[in-house]
């Protein structure tokens, strides 16, 4: 949130490297990528000269022109001398230069590559490709960085990290990567810093949109964790006013012994002071220089047990007064985190009955600074702010979440695997079973072609019903998307002539010519604002949310149960038919289909309009001359009249529900190919297949020898190991 230190994608990922060692591999954007850009930004600067190549400041919003001019020398990295020797605005034949300039074609396309062998020198040596901090920046010419190292966080293999740009930046170049990246991403990590988290109403508004759009929009229930940082700078416990009576009293507690300690401490300085003087002053061999010696030694020891119970008394207190902080932060996240999910709920509470329990949010509150103190070997030379155990940093915990969550996903990939390949392994053995000749061969054809044609008659009736009610859901989720689209139609005229009186030509036409996304406007955002709130945040969170999760749920459980129910009465052979498992992942194909959708509009529909208002946008910013700005808002103001902002807008809708059917469609295929490896399953479980020759014998032999000694012991080895895991993961902690 904010402004971004990190300017570029970044990838973490695990390699088997030596301790400390990492490598890094960075990539420059394409040359096509970096010539619009030049294009679009001088484009900017062309337009504010007024005929004659005079340019009249004080009449009319420079400000576009100006910021293209500062974003194009911002680009070109090394100091370029080409910039200083073009004038503003460039000619165009100088443009031209500018995109063979060597330095930077040089290495666009390109990907390089650079190692180090200490953690400590990685930030120093990526700074330049990573952050806009840096002289000289070229992170516009960076495409990605990805960082490689044994990161024991990692270890799992299953995880990268990725540090993305803040989301909201106000730099629309890093928002935009931002939005790609979290529309493939498994969990989001929303970072922040803690002394804002509690108090700040800023980023309680930003955090509730944000909240609402992972958990209305786009599915992500259960995948957004929270990092606090800054939890280990120091704060006087004034600056807490939330703290109870008995957090009041701990304090002053240790705030009495801390000045206690200090008087005992200050009284046994002005003690050692004293009998050091006596000490330096006696005869260094009478009896009385002994006694002061032991006297000296003593009462140092004394001094030194008193700062240093001192020092610890302090520590106590500043760490006390951080996790009463954290625990702040955490407590109104989590109430901000329940009330956008019970906000949410709330119509489906209304119209279902009932409300699910608020799913869990992890928040982790970390001490970046004093953890890496002391990670340092030699105690002397460790220097934390607050924090003297590493636990107290929350980086512990916050590895131990993030290395078993790569754990849990590693083993549940090679479980997904081992099941796979047992169902794998027993349709074959099931095909060496049916290719026997068996008097029973002849009733067991017949069973089984009952079996599946009344599995089919159940599977179709099954899919009628649950089809009827999908339909029924995603009519009420268009009504309620046209409902809106109808008031955002409404209201967008008035968006754009508030856009006209406040906007002067030179920067109505830069956002023109932008498609309606400007430095800090975006015209597309604003003409959809509130298409997804209301009944049709609701509408679409029950949808896809709830009810197709649900609705899966029941179809694959029902589908095997009464397969279950069938199979029985044919004999032992249907031991190899496992419904649920042959079923369950076509679910999951359904449910990646439908949150891929979800995702894809990001929290809105913006992307639809701007790509509906491609041409209109394209038309209004080639308007010149005399009169340009009022014909670009008539322009405007008639494309965003009643009637064509209902059929704007209903297009919008259409492409919508066009992307949400889509989307069943690929779930529906899903679970047609599942049924039919199903029914393939009790065919070849079931059914004779003949191949009674000497070279069938021999192969299903081979086939057999070779399953039984290459295949069925390391599956039962992976088997063995799962269930361990199992048993040791659902263990109480």
């Amino acid at each position: 949130m904010g402004s971004a230190c990190t300017s570029v994608p970044t990838e973490i990922i695990y390699e088997d490297l030596l301790p400390s060692a990492w490598r890094a591999s960075i990539s420059f954007i394409e040359k096509d990528e970096w010539k619009k850009f030049c294009f679009d930004v001088t484009s900017i600067t062309y337009s504010a000269v007024c005929e004659g190549g005079a340019l009249k400041i004080e009449r009319d919003d420079f400000r576009p022109a100006l910021d293209a001019w500062d974003t194009l020398k911002e680009e070109c990295p090394f100091n370029a001398t080409i910039l200083r020797e073009l004038s503003f605005p460039p000619p165009q034949q100088d443009v031209h230069a500018l995109l063979q300039y060597k330095p930077v074609v040089s290495i666009l396309g390109t990907t390089i590559q650079t190692t180090g062998t200490s953690f400590d020198s990685l930030e120093l040596q990526l700074r330049p490709y990573l952050t806009s901090y840096s002289e000289p920046s070229i992170w516009h010419l960076v495409d990605s960085v990805r960082i490689y190292g044994a990161f024991e966080v990692l270890a799992s293999g299953a995880v990268t990290l990725v540090d993305i740009p803040g989301f909201g930046d106000a730099n629309k170049t890093r928002t935009k990567r931002t939005k790609e990246y979290l529309k493939n991403v498994e969990v989001v990590i929303l970072v922040a810093d803690i002394k804002r988290a509690a108090d700040d109403q800023a980023m309680h508004d930003y955090f509730e949109k944000f909240l609402h759009q992972m958990i209305a929009i786009d599915g992500r229930i259960e995948s957004l964790l929270i990092v606090l940082t800054g939890a280990d700078v120091r704060i006087n416990e004034d600056q807490l006013h939330h703290l109870g009576s008995n957090q009041h009293q701990i304090i002053q507690k240790m705030r009495q012994d801390i000045i206690h300690l200090s008087e005992s401490l200050h009284e046994q300085e002005k003690q050692f002071d004293l009998i050091f003087i006596d000490f330096f002053i006696a005869p260094k061999d009478g009896l009385k220089f002994a006694e002061l010696s032991e006297r000296v030694n003593s009462t140092r020891e004394m001094k030194d047990h008193t700062a240093s119970q001192l020092q610890l008394a302090k520590t106590a207190k500043d760490t006390y007064i951080a996790h009463q902080r954290s625990a702040r932060a955490r407590s109104v996240f989590l109430e901000l985190y329940r009330q956008v999910y019970c906000s949410i709920k709330q119509l489906i509470r209304l119209l279902l009955g009932f409300f699910h329990s608020t799913p869990s949010l992890p928040i982790f509150c970390i001490g970046s600074v004093d953890y890496t103190q002391l990670l340092v070997t030699d105690t002397r030379f460790r220097d934390p702010v607050v924090f003297t155990d590493p636990e107290d940093t929350g980086i512990p915990q916050l590895c131990r979440y993030i290395h078993d969550f790569g754990s849990e996903k590693a083993i549940s990939d090679i479980n997904a695997h081992a099941h796979r390949s047992t169902l794998l392994w027993e349709s074959i053995e099931s095909y060496f079973l049916s290719s026997r000749r068996d008097s029973r061969l002849t009733a067991y054809e017949d069973a089984a072609r009952s079996l599946v044609e009344a599995l089919k008659d159940i599977v179709d009736e099954i899919r009628h019903t649950s089809g009827a009610k999908i339909d029924n859901n995603m009519n009420e989720l268009e009504q309620a998307l046209r409902i809106e689209s109808e008031k955002a139609a409404e209201r967008s005229l008035n968006t754009i002539k508030i856009l006209g009186e406040t906007r002067q030509w030179r920067s109505y036409r830069s956002l023109m010519r932008r498609e309606g996304e400007w430095r800090s406007t975006d015209l597309n955002e604003d003409l959809v604002h509130s298409m997804l709130e209301g009944n049709a945040s609701s509408a679409w969170h029950r949808f896809f949310n709830d009810f197709i999760r649900t609705e899966l749920h029941s179809l694959v459980v029902n589908r095997a149960q009464r397969t279950t129910a069938i199979a029985p009465h044919i004999d032992n052979a249907c031991n190899f038919i496992h419904p649920f498992d042959t079923i369950s992942p076509a679910r999951d194909q359904y449910l990646s289909a439908i949150l891929t959708m979800q995702r894809e509009f990001g929290g809105s529909f913006k992307g639809l309009l701007r790509a509906a208002l491609e041409d209109h946008y394209r038309a209004v910013g080639r308007e010149s001359g005399v009169g340009m700005f009022q014909r670009m808002k008539d322009l405007n103001e008639e494309q965003f009249g009643l009637q064509k902002a209902r059929e704007l807008y209903g297009r919008l809708v259409d492409r919508v529900m066009t992307a949400v059917r889509m989307a069943r469609n690929k779930g529906e295929t899903a679970l047609d190919e599942a049924l039919a490896r199903l029914y393939a399953i009790i065919d070849r479980s079931l059914i004779c297949v003949q191949g009674d020759d000497q070279i069938c014998k021999v192969t299903r032999r081979t086939m057999q020898k070779f399953l039984d000694e290459e295949y069925s012991t390391p599956l039962a080895e992976v088997t063995i190991i799962m269930d361990r895991y199992k048993e040791r993961n659902t263990a109480p902690r």
